[in-house]
This record gives C-alpha cells, sequence and structure tokens, in this order.
C-alpha cells in the first residue's frame, strides 16, 4: 500500500497543476477547474492499482477532460473565457504595468488558441498548458504521433497569423 500511497502523491505532485491549466481551457471558472481535477484525482485513487504507469498522463488528462466536459454540460457554462493569467507557479510579483500587459497577453492569447479547430486546439493544449510530450497526446486524443505534430505545427501556424494580423490592425 506505501508503494501505491508513493505513486500518487507522485502524480499529484507533477499533473495537479498542469491537469488545472488543461481544465482551466475548457472551463472559464478556476473553481470548477480545480473541482474537476479533484475528481480526476479521486478517480486516479481508486484505478492506481490497476493503471500502467506508462499510461498515466493520458489517463490523467482523459478523464479531466470527459469530467470538465461534463461539467460543462451540465451547468450550461458556454461563457467565453475572459479571465486573467492563471498564476500556479510561485513567481515574485511583477510590476503591475508588467501584470496588466500579461494579462492581456495571455487573454489575447486564450482567444486565439479558442478559435483553432477543435482537434488543433486541444493538441496546442495539451502541449503547452499541460505539459504533455507528443506520445502523451497521441495516446490521450486517440491519434498518431505524426497526426499531433501536424496538429501542433498547424495550429502554432495559424495562431502566428492571427496574432500578426491582430498586431497590424493595433498599429493602424
Amino acid at each position: 500500500m506505501n508503494d501505491l500511497h508513493a505513486r500518487y502523491q507522485a502524480a499529484l505532485q507533477r499533473y495537479e497543476r498542469p491537469l488545472i491549466r488543461y481544465a482551466l481551457g475548457i472551463l472559464p471558472q478556476l473553481e470548477d477547474a480545480q473541482d474537476v481535477v479533484q475528481d480526476t484525482f479521486l478517480t486516479l485513487h481508486r484505478h492506481l492499482a490497476t493503471l500502467d504507469a506508462d499510461r498515466l498522463a493520458p489517463w490523467l488528462f482523459t478523464v479531466c477532460k470527459n469530467r470538465a466536459l461534463d461539467h460543462r454540460r451540465k451547468n450550461h457554462r458556454l461563457i467565453p473565457m475572459e479571465t486573467a493569467t492563471l498564476e500556479l507557479e510561485a513567481t515574485p510579483e511583477p510590476a503591475p504595468d508588467v501584470q496588466l500587459d500579461q494579462r492581456e497577453t495571455a487573454a489575447t492569447l486564450r482567444r486565439l488558441i479558442d478559435q483553432l479547430p477543435d482537434r488543433q486546439r486541444e493538441a496546442v493544449r495539451l502541449k503547452f498548458l499541460a505539459g504533455l510530450d507528443y506520445k502523451q497526446i497521441a495516446e490521450t486524443m486517440k491519434t498518431s504521433i505524426g497526426n499531433v505534430g501536424y496538429l501542433i505545427h498547424h495550429g502554432i501556424a495559424t495562431l502566428r497569423q492571427h496574432w500578426e494580423a491582430q498586431e497590424i490592425t493595433a498599429t493602424h
């Protein structure tokens, strides 16, 4: 039982914050995202003894996604996310003007990510918000590693184009 406890604690330490960031891409409220992640870890606790360690990350992100989508459907919360940058890492406080810039940039980036096609949006969130590698993303999305690379490449290219177009519009 001690080994299971250690595995659970290690999973909690490694994946709690990435899962919260991931859930925030689906749900607009931090509290809802935290509830979904807590439910995900309760589910992990029930299944940890039978779960293959190599499949842990894809399993966690799949469960988290399903719980978040269920929560969103249940609560009819289809409001676009306009929250400030989620500071999940302990960092020194930047100056207020820097904080404002960061929040505006994060809000813009989240809005642009939300405009991507579903599969591209999912791959980009799993890579950059959740920190999964291509293999884990492929397992989570039930696709090939090559397709993950394609989705991320095209998602980033689209984000870059939209960002540049927005910058040009803002300067004129």
